[in-house]
């Protein structure tokens, strides 16, 4: 079988963005969009390219942007924001979503904020007032399907390197120590362990579709192709 030329882990990451049905995007300082998923257009009626480098959230969030901007004012003082917020969709649908903001630091200082808005409707009833409300995610999503999201979560990352037992936590507003507990509990091996055998599996696949070990090698970030082969001959011992 002949070899294919890898996909380079930026347009990877990028095609991974755009098959989330969860909004993604990056506001700088100013509070002009960076980048955006094609997410939005579901959610909002908003195409991407009329977003990047043009628009203001403001613009975005129209009545939304006064009842968010609590939020915003945090996350640009370095602090991670997580609350709900019910969205109309063009459809005329009411979706209960979950926002998550998180700052960006560079040399210190706060250059803008990624976003995470994800639809919960279907895993948490709908309340009057859901916009209100701000309670960390483990008040109301059950443990077994946060340590699903963070399975996600390592989905997302098999490309990208492993984001780290802190970062995981914070992401998913968890101790470390319960989420090292409840991921063993579920899945019965460590959260790094379970992260390599996804990678392996998916090093798997990509083999069989003609891509080299070098290229699965440098696909998944490892720093050399030896690591990789010990890694991916102990996979499939």
């Amino acid at each position: 079988m002949s070899s294919k030329p890898g996909l380079s882990r930026l347009q990877i990451a990028f095609n991974i963005t755009e098959q989330t049905n969860a909004m993604l995007a990056y506001w700088d300082e100013n509070l002009i969009c960076r980048f955006a998923n094609s997410a939005y257009l579901n959610w909002f009626g908003v195409d991407p390219k009329d977003m990047v480098d043009k628009m203001h959230i403001s613009q975005l969030l129209g009545p939304l942007y006064e009842k968010n901007l609590p939020y915003i004012k945090k996350v640009l003082l370095g602090k991670v924001q997580v609350f709900e917020r019910a969205i109309k969709i063009p459809t005329g649908e009411t979706k209960i979503s979950l926002a998550t903001y998180c700052p960006h630091f560079e040399n210190g200082k706060v250059a803008g904020f990624y976003v995470n808005v994800a639809d919960i409707s279907n895993i948490k009833p709908r309340i009057e007032n859901a916009n209100e409300v701000t309670l960390p995610a483990e008040k109301y999503i059950s443990s077994h399907q946060l340590i699903e999201a963070v399975e996600k979560t390592l989905r997302s990352y098999l490309l990208t390197g492993f984001p780290g037992i802190q970062g995981l936590a914070r992401k998913h507003f968890l101790s470390e120590s319960k989420l090292k507990r409840d991921f063993k509990a579920k899945f019965n091996e460590t959260i790094f362990s379970h992260y390599r055998r996804l990678q392996m599996e998916m090093a798997e696949k990509l083999i069989k579709e003609g891509y080299t070990k070098k290229q699965v090698s440098t696909m998944l970030n490892f720093a050399n192709s030896s690591n990789f082969l010990v890694c991916f001959k102990k996979f499939r011992n």
